[in-house]
């Protein structure tokens, strides 16, 4: 299956282990445009490659996207 391709307004991430990017990218995104969508488990080329997702994995994701970046200085 393929997704077609990425633009301003859609990402793929291969996998969770690119959850950072993942945050960053939709944060601009929806700061941009104010919607978006993120996918994991699609490679840049649009084809789906899967990803077996745990709870802890969703429960990362939910964090990461639901808290406030933090800043180190």
């Amino acid at each position: 299956m393929n997704l077609g391709h990425e633009d301003e307004q859609r990402e793929f991430k291969k996998s969770t282990s690119e959850l950072k990017e993942g945050v960053a990218s939709i944060a601009a995104i929806l700061n941009k445009h104010g919607s978006g969508e993120l996918y994991f488990g699609v490679r840049k080329d649009g084809e789906v490659c899967g990803q077996d997702v745990s709870e802890s994995t969703l429960r990362e994701i939910s964090q990461a996207t639901s808290s406030p970046p933090s800043i180190h200085r």
